[in-house]
């Protein structure tokens, strides 16, 4: 009976530390970058009675999965004035493509209409251009962004 218990303690640990390798390796890896500030609002933004919202932040969120996909996202924050507070807006990519790059030329493109794609194989977040569409306020936009080999990713949790 001891034998028995012995053994499956045994393999009930190479299981959970297999578990435990696979969550880690399937660990999202997740870059920031704010892509501009924006005032917004009338000729009397500076009084703290003018109606409009000052501090607009806009920025991009990558996600990327297992070194095999990545999922875009633009977000805008806007600070009240008045109040203080922020008010964070997400808007999920309606379509995106990723390419390898060299310079200023795109190649190797993969796409979708949807905000996760598939990376070019064999390249990293930092070799590749992504440029995806989304919708704000009733209207497309589209932005491209290269992540720098400085921005290091967002700690977990944050």
């Amino acid at each position: 009976m001891n034998k028995i218990l012995l053994a499956s303690s045994f393999v009930a640990s190479i299981l959970a530390s297999q578990l435990v390798m696979t969550v880690a390796q399937a660990a999202d890896t997740t870059y920031k970058v704010r892509l501009r500030d924006v005032s917004t609002g009338n000729a009397n933004q500076a009084s703290v009675f003018s109606s409009g919202d000052l501090d607009r932040e806009e920025w991009v969120v990558v996600t990327v999965t297992d070194k095999k996909q990545l999922k875009v996202r633009h977000s805008t924050s806007v600070k009240n004035k008045f109040w203080g507070t922020r008010q964070w807006f997400d808007h999920p990519a309606t379509a995106i493509r990723v390419c390898e790059t060299d310079g200023f030329d795109k190649k190797n493109c993969q796409t979708a209409d949807s905000d996760v794609v598939a990376m070019p194989e064999g390249k990293k977040i930092h070799e590749v251009a992504i440029d995806f569409k989304y919708s704000e306020g009733g209207n497309l936009y589209t932005r491209s962004i290269q992540l720098s080999r400085d921005l290091k990713p967002e700690a977990a949790g944050e």
